[in-house]
């Protein structure tokens, strides 16, 4: 709760300063060039996402959804990027059916660049919305991507509900602190959840990307799937741009599998605060991981 305030009371250049890494930049040429990087000198997947969720103006929808499409075609003819969007940057403040006009607009025309797409979850307020959506969209759209938070109670009712779908499906435990009554409170459990999720998405033929840092976790995911021999064409991992795990993130596509980041940019730095709030509150060490790099040159 300390944590939280401080970095609430924090002003935004300073915010920017530690959290800064954590964005490609405030541009989409900053963010192709990180995803380009990534896939050049690492063999890194990536996953690009506009910055600026929960707009609340026809205007600003407009912007965002003009933006995607620009991304789209920049994309076209890449195989190394995928696209993740909040469905709150896209019409949901208004109603779900402008949310779909503009999704299936948008799902259109990656479509026919063959670009995929996954549609990001938000905080508890909005995941109904978010899985009515998908569902609808995913009958039309069978690559649209989805992500469920390990930390959810409800989430082992929306995995049974996914069955039969062949679903490509982004799980983590979720960046939202969620109140006690629908949700675990220690990461310890939120972990133990996702490796379940994990192992009975695969046997239930997902695709599933399994979104942590943490290393036990990953590992025992590893581990089980060389002992049920999960197909590696099934499975990818993923973290987000900035975490100093390089080596092992090479550790993991020495195995065989795909690593993925998490890249997101912005249009103006003011639409990226939000979200770099979010990972400092949630992670206290980025200043620390900032400060070595920028003074001590560590990584």
């Amino acid at each position: 709760m300390l944590n939280k305030i401080f970095v609430n009371l924090m002003p935004d250049f300073m915010i920017r300063y530690f959290a800064r890494p954590y964005v490609a930049g405030d541009s989409i040429e900053l963010g192709l060039h990180k995803s380009k990087e990534l896939w050049q000198d690492r063999n890194i997947y990536s996953t690009l996402d506009l910055l600026g969720e929960e707009v609340s103006t026809r205007e600003l929808v407009n912007n965002n959804l003009n933006t995607y499409l620009e991304l789209v075609s920049k994309l076209k003819g890449i195989d190394h990027a995928t696209i993740s969007v909040k469905l709150s940057a896209l019409g949901t403040h208004e109603s779900e059916a402008y949310c779909l006009e503009n999704m299936r607009e948008l799902l259109k025309i990656a479509t026919e660049n063959n670009i995929k797409l996954t549609i990001d979850m938000e905080d508890h307020n909005y995941t109904d919305q978010t899985l009515r959506i998908y569902n609808t969209l995913l009958a039309e759209f069978p690559s649209l991507g989805i992500v469920l938070q390990s930390r959810l109670f409800r989430t082992e009712q929306d995995v049974q509900d996914l069955n039969g779908k062949k679903a490509r499906i982004r799980i983590c435990i979720g960046i939202y602190k969620e109140p006690k009554n629908i949700a675990l409170q220690h990461k310890p459990d939120m972990k133990i959840k996702l490796i379940e999720y994990t192992k009975t998405m695969i046997e239930a033929g997902h695709y599933v990307e399994v979104a942590t840092h943490d290393r036990n976790t990953i590992n025992t995911i590893l581990l089980t799937a060389e002992q049920e021999k999960w197909s590696k064409d099934q499975i990818e991992f993923q973290q987000l741009l900035g975490v100093p795990l390089n080596d092992f993130q090479q550790e993991i596509i020495e195995r065989g599998y795909k690593m993925r980041l998490y890249v997101p940019f912005a249009l103006d730095w003011k639409f990226a605060i939000p979200y770099l709030k979010r990972r400092l509150i949630n992670n206290p060490k980025m200043a620390t991981y900032v400060i070595k790099h920028r003074i001590f040159g560590k990584s």
